[in-house]
């Protein structure tokens, strides 16, 4: 008998998250809660269990990145294109 397991991801609204611990960028999570693994939760791609920070201040839900209306320019990278 074989048994497969889909790994069930929940993908961040803010797409200019980046993983505390490395840096990269954190376009979603792993949700053991919904997949039923044992391995726990954690960063993907990066697979860390650590927090997320914002590189952009001024995104938020409605309106996505605002820094070049309300702040001028924040170097941050561009947000990945949806596909």
């Amino acid at each position: 008998m074989t048994h497969t397991r889909v790994h069930t991801y929940i993908t961040f609204a803010n797409p200019y998250l980046v993983c505390s611990a490395c840096g990269q960028p954190v376009p979603r999570w792993h949700d053991d809660t919904k997949c039923g693994c044992a391995a726990g939760w954690w960063n993907d791609p990066c697979g860390h269990r650590a927090d997320f920070d914002s590189v952009c201040p001024s995104w938020d839900p409605v309106d996505g990145c605002q820094c070049a209306e309300k702040l001028g320019h924040v170097p941050h990278p561009p947000a990945p294109q949806q596909q």
